[in-house]
């Protein structure tokens, strides 16, 4: 799998010469249990296993819980870090196996989906199954890197190439076929509380582009602010660890690979700079190198200079001191 490699892009590095490294944190999301590639092959297979024999293109289908803790103990965790989105940009031009690899290892995109129905030992489980289409795959990882080239052109008071725009008009028919209503149906909660349902107006403004129309800097505002729907990038509230221990922190992005990458393409998109959320005082700041990882403690400068991690770091050890005692 290739690294986008593309000098369009590398425009949008920051003062420290970075372009994916370095942005903004984000929350852990749950791993798959398992990811299996659906080709046209698996037709009679899937039909042999009473499932449903529908496969016209190669298809990624994804075994999860609903629920952090699985049967057989507790499930992993994607830890996300700053390669992830210059990966994904890869998958444009991969092959199936690559995409499978991608999608083992950090989860679905949980649009342009559908949900199959498991048997009833299996529901009682938590288990859900979601199936993706390899197709649109490609056709956002195309995406993105189409919008970060734009955002090149726009930031260097250049035209777009108009190659970049159509990559966005010519969605896949998988896209096609999103329902238009979707707004208003019931909403179906798959692994969090904050269903999508931006698909309809994705597929609605990549029509006008496809067109040719209104390929200007706010139909890419407009691509962007979907995208960052899709992907359910919104202010969370998480509350981990010993309840003593831990505080509560304030993260933007949702506990999907979607969500990190739609927050993270639109800060390179933007030539902003890493931003933070101190696990003290829960201010925003601007770290002096990069981002921390997910789920480190991360103190912005005035609760440094107050002695904030010293005093954090001198509790926690007379804490150990005491239970050790005990």
């Amino acid at each position: 799998m290739s690294s986008p490699n593309d000098p369009v892009i590398d425009e949008l590095q920051t003062n420290e010469g970075n372009v994916f490294i370095g942005r903004a944190p984000a929350q852990g999301w749950l791993k798959p249990e398992r990811v299996t590639l659906r080709t046209p092959d698996h037709t009679l297979l899937l039909a042999l296993l009473d499932r449903p024999p529908n496969v016209e293109r190669p298809e990624l289908e994804f075994l999860l819980y609903k629920s952090r803790i699985a049967p057989h103990g507790r499930t992993s965790r994607v830890r996300p870090s700053g390669q992830i989105l210059e990966k994904f940009l890869s998958l444009a031009s991969a092959s199936d196996k690559d995409i499978h690899g991608f999608a083992s290892k950090f989860g679905p995109l949980l649009i342009f989906c559908r949900e199959e129905r498991l048997p009833p030992e299996d529901a009682e489980m938590r288990q859900l199954v979601i199936v993706e289409s390899c197709e649109v795959w490609r056709y956002f990882a195309a995406c993105m890197r189409s919008l970060l080239r734009i955002a090149a052109c726009f930031h260097g008071g250049r035209a777009p190439d108009p190659a970049d725009w159509s990559t966005i008009g010519n969605y896949p028919p998988t896209v096609d076929r999103a329902k238009e209503d979707q707004a208003n149906e019931e909403p179906v909660d798959w692994l969090n509380p904050s269903p999508s349902t931006g698909e309809a107006a994705w597929k609605f403004m990549a029509l006008f582009v496809r067109k040719g129309k209104d390929r200007d800097r706010a139909m890419w505002t407009r691509l962007l602010n979907v995208l960052l729907g899709l992907g359910r990038v919104r202010p969370w509230v998480r509350w981990e660890g010993p309840e003593r221990k831990a505080r509560p922190r304030v993260v933007f992005s949702g506990p999907n690979l979607l969500s990190h990458l739609a927050i993270q393409l639109c800060l390179v998109a933007s030539k902003q700079d890493s931003f933070a959320i101190c696990s003290y005082c829960n201010n925003h700041y601007s770290p002096q190198k990069r981002a921390p990882k997910a789920g480190q403690r991360n103190f912005c400068p005035d609760c440094r200079e107050s002695g904030v991690p010293v005093r954090i770091a001198q509790r926690a050890r007379r804490e150990k001191l005491r239970e050790k005692s005990q």
